[in-house]
């Protein structure tokens, strides 16, 4: 707390910190007299920053806390608990270290200690965001992960179901139907559904709106989808006997929306007798019968995907260019020519 009163003299003290040091004064009468001195204080260090002739030596903990504060507003709230267990684990493993001993030995020390990889490059990736912000800040002037490598990891390729599973899939759901078939109608991620408000569904325009975070500033932005007459046919029968007036799904047990629904495809995947797959999984499925089955062009389905590069559509697709199967198409026949040739020239 920046203001409180010291119950000894009863005076009011104020504290804040800037540039990583902590500035603090008491003696003042009233809490607004020290709340105008704090901002006083804190104007004339950014007018006139204090630059020491030795550098403040300041915590890892101290320095991931105020990093976390930035996180919680800046990034999805998944992306930040990671986060805040990739720095607990390092505190854990390493002790508060100052940042002048926090060099590139000592994380690299730490990242062996990964069981995988993969966990070890994000546990990279986090440490190095960490000191990224801290130096763009003025605390650091270098940042110790850089010469770090990434490891190599196994490619991952998302299992898809296939259409007769997604069929048994979409059989077994039951009461859950609506949901899933909004998800695959839009291909859109669980998240953008279960946070799909009345007000983002148009009737009269047959639209959805969907609010994703998956942005590079990490803010919230919508896109709108047009509805194909299944879509509105499922949000419609949802209407007519709507439970919340705010929410499309709402939790009865809250009042509020639902924030995680892990059991429907565990439990419904275990019914309809197929290997488990999660929410995303009909998102690779749509996309992919779009562009394979249906031959939309993968411009298209980036749209549909709402991918910032279709690079990434690319590879979530995994898609083999048709300029790739022309030119093997043209291999066809070539190495019997190719053997007719030689036989020819020996004769």
């Amino acid at each position: 707390m920046p203001l409180w009163r010291d119950p000894k003299n009863g005076k009011y003290r104020y504290q804040f910190q800037y540039r990583g040091r902590r500035y603090s004064k008491t003696g003042f009468a009233t809490q607004k007299a020290a709340q105008t001195a704090l901002v006083k204080h804190r104007e004339s260090l950014e007018t006139n920053p204090v630059r020491p002739s030795t550098p403040t030596v300041m915590g890892f903990k101290e320095m991931a806390n105020l990093y976390l504060d930035y996180t919680q507003r800046r990034f999805a709230e998944k992306t930040h608990k990671y986060k805040v267990f990739v720095y607990r684990e390092f505190l854990r493993n390493t002790g508060d270290l100052p940042l002048d001993r926090i060099s590139s030995q000592v994380i690299e020390k730490y990242l062996c200690t990964r069981p995988t990889n993969v966990n070890y490059n994000r546990h990279r990736k986090d440490l190095s965001a960490l000191f990224a912000w801290v130096i763009k800040r003025g605390y650091l002037a270098f940042n110790p992960c850089s010469p770090i490598d990434r490891m190599p990891e196994p490619e991952f390729r998302r299992q898809v179901p296939t259409t007769e599973e997604m069929t048994k899939i979409l059989l077994a759901s039951g009461p859950n139907r609506p949901f899933l078939l909004i998800l695959y109608h839009t291909l859109a991620r669980v998240d953008e559904i279960l946070r799909l408000r009345w007000d983002d569904v148009n009737f009269s325009q047959r639209t959805v709106r969907l609010w994703t975070r998956k942005r590079k500033d990490g803010s919230w932005h919508f896109d709108i989808l047009p509805m194909n007459d299944d879509l509105y046919e499922v949000l419609w029968a949802l209407w007519k006997k709507k439970g919340h007036p705010e929410w499309v799904f709402p939790n009865p047990k809250t009042g509020d929306r639902f924030y995680y629904r892990r059991r429907i495809m565990r439990s419904t995947c275990k019914r309809a007798g197929v290997r488990p797959f999660g929410y995303h999984a009909i998102r690779h499925y749509v996309a992919s019968l779009l562009a394979d089955r249906e031959k939309v062009g993968i411009t298209t389905v980036s749209r549909l995907l709402r991918h910032q590069s279709i690079r990434t559509t690319e590879i979530y697709l995994h898609a083999v260019d048709d300029g790739l199967r022309q030119a093997m198409g043209r291999l066809e026949n070539k190495n019997l020519n190719l053997l007719t040739d030689l036989l020819t020239v020996r004769l």
